[in-house]
């Protein structure tokens, strides 16, 4: 499964964990359309998420005999497609989705991460922009951090830091938010403020009980040299050959060298 599946898998389970328990003895009780519909969605993406694709389709499709103007279960199709391969039938369930709920925030969120990832489209950065307006939306960090990287992506390093400032801001463990900043800084050469998001990031870190990725040591390693801190950088290049050796960041490192 790749990056952009587990993502819309992720914040997909976040917006369905809390409505049901996903289990088929669910579906012998008699629920009202609304739950009913709740529960075929839930346990489409439990599907999916478990590699079950034939069950998945299954489900979703029945929750859309049940309410075929539902954005949540086109989006959930959307998201079945987007697992097949099949982008183009993906784009059109977002579409539906949102042609019947121009508002529904798990959908602009997907549809707009699908844009940004996929179609490297910069209209991806709006729809996840509406999706993070949303007060009430419980994926609304993500949303944030998500609209972050894609407004850096299309080189607007203000509207990226914004996002990302309030992603940190509602969620003080967002590494990626602090870890992007940090880079956004050093670019600038805002040592001082690239040097206190760091130490934000590793902080998260130590209480995550997270380990260093090759990114995040690559960035150790750079702003220790700016800092011209001799031990960290180091220590930060140690642990870089150590865990990431066939890593471009560590390739990077070496060519840096030379």
């Amino acid at each position: 499964m790749n990056t952009l599946n587990k993502i819309v898998l992720l914040s997909f389970a976040l917006i369905v964990s809390g409505c049901v328990t996903v289990t088929d003895s669910r579906f012998s009780k008699k629920v009202d359309n609304e739950k009913a519909v709740e529960n075929y969605v839930a346990l489409g993406v439990a599907y999916i998420q478990d590699g079950n694709m034939p069950l998945a389709r299954k489900k979703i499709e029945r929750a859309l005999e049940i309410a075929p103007e539902s954005p949540a279960a086109h989006s959930a199709m959307a998201t079945y497609w987007i697992e097949r391969g099949e982008y183009d039938l993906a784009e059109s369930e977002f579409k539906t989705a949102l042609d019947y709920d121009a508002d529904h925030s798990p959908t602009n969120y997907h549809y707009g991460r699908f844009l940004f990832v996929v179609r490297k489209a910069e209209k991806g950065c709006e729809y996840i922009k509406r999706a993070a307006a949303d007060v009430d939306y419980t994926a609304r960090v993500i949303a944030f951090e998500n609209l972050g990287l894609c407004f850096s992506q299309f080189k607007q390093e203000r509207l990226s830091i914004d996002a990302f400032e309030r992603a940190w801001s509602l969620d003080s463990n967002s590494t990626i938010s602090s870890l992007n900043l940090a880079a956004i800084y050093l670019q600038r050469n805002r040592i001082d403020i690239a040097k206190r998001w760091f130490d934000r990031f590793e902080a998260s870190l130590k209480d995550q009980e997270r380990e260093h990725s090759a990114a995040s040591l690559y960035l150790g390693v750079a702003l220790s040299k700016a800092l011209r801190d001799k031990n960290a950088h180091a220590s930060y290049a140690f642990k870089l050959r150590k865990r990431f050796p066939k890593s471009q960041e560590y390739k990077a490192y070496l060519a840096s060298q030379r």
